[in-house]
């Protein structure tokens, strides 16, 4: 099993996370090696040696937040084949992070202390992976692979502004990562405007300006929000979830809903099921994909049905 940590996740407090963790591990798995990379390219070089190598891993740990987790992930994937550059690998994590949506629901039995893991690869199954081929801001064109949720309009801005976090939102990071959460996403609303996107699926279309689309392989995001509607890791579909261009107390509104699991019976939802979704805004916008926001002129997500074994909680 090797473990690739990220010291600076969760304002850096997760070193100090990680120390019961890691000797809970070492007893069930004595040959647990664990790497410390200086930065996010060192990262995945450490995780593309690991994967290419004659004897790649068997489990392959993603220990931070859910950055880290997507980080991996993309290392680990190869965009010739869509298919992970070591087929028997599993991927496992470890969550450290602000938001850790990667480990929601949290089984009972999904933790070491209070951080919640997964890492029973004997238990792992396969799951869809998200595929991303964006054109960015800068004209060139990339592969991006997800397993949460991408998001453009006010989520995709506000995990922006939470990852670049300074002053109060900084400072409460470190404290209450909920209440820095709700901090962003009052401060983004207060400026949002709707976006102007042309949305297209297989057999449907919408054009209007709005105010966040999600496209969804989990419910859950931003921490303690979640969806209502049916997707699963493993069904081969994305659920796709706009909300409707409206004011601010109506979108906030849907926020409040969103914090207890509501979300369909609003007015302002608009669903849709479908395995491949086109993005394109009317101008460079940001695109989230499990946290990490690009800024992108359009961007086609498709659904890569089970090609990703994942350990169970």
């Amino acid at each position: 099993m090797l473990v690739v940590l990220n010291p600076r996740a969760n304002a850096g407090t997760a070193l100090r996370r990680w120390e019961p963790v890691e000797s809970a591990l070492r007893d069930r798995h004595p040959h647990l090696s664990v790497e410390l990379p200086a930065d996010a390219g060192h990262a995945t070089d450490l995780v593309r040696a690991a994967v290419t190598r004659p004897d790649p891993p068997p489990v392959l740990v993603a220990a931070g937040g859910d950055g880290m987790v997507n980080l991996v992930l993309n290392a680990l994937m190869d965009p010739a084949t869509d298919h992970p550059r070591a087929p028997g690998c599993a991927l496992g994590a470890v969550g450290l992070g602000s938001s850790n949506d990667f480990h929601k629901p949290v089984p009972g039995t999904g933790r070491i202390g209070t951080v919640p893991v997964r890492v029973d690869a004997a238990r792992a199954e396969f799951v869809d992976v998200g595929k991303a081929c964006v054109l960015l801001a800068d004209g060139t064109r990339a592969v991006r692979y997800f397993l949460l949720n991408a998001s453009m309009g006010l989520v995709a801005a506000g995990n922006h502004s939470f990852n670049h976090a300074t002053g109060v939102v900084g400072w409460l990071k470190s404290r209450s990562v909920e209440a820095a959460i709700i901090a962003t996403a009052l401060a983004t609303l207060a400026t949002h405007r709707p976006l102007p996107v042309a949305v297209r699926g297989g057999d449907w279309s919408h054009a209007a300006p709005i105010t966040n689309i999600g496209v969804l392989k989990s419910v859950h995001f931003a921490g303690g929000m979640r969806y209502d509607t049916a997707v699963t890791r493993a069904d081969g579909r994305f659920d796709v979830n706009i909300w409707a261009e409206a004011g601010k107390l109506r979108t906030l509104g849907l926020v409040a809903g969103l914090y207890a699991g509501r979300f369909r019976r609003s007015p302002l939802a608009i669903c849709h099921r479908d395995s491949v979704v086109e993005l394109r805004p009317d101008r460079p916008a940001p695109l989230e994909l499990d946290g990490e926001v690009t800024m992108v002129e359009s961007a086609r997500l498709e659904v890569l049905p089970r090609v990703l074994k994942v350990c169970a909680a």
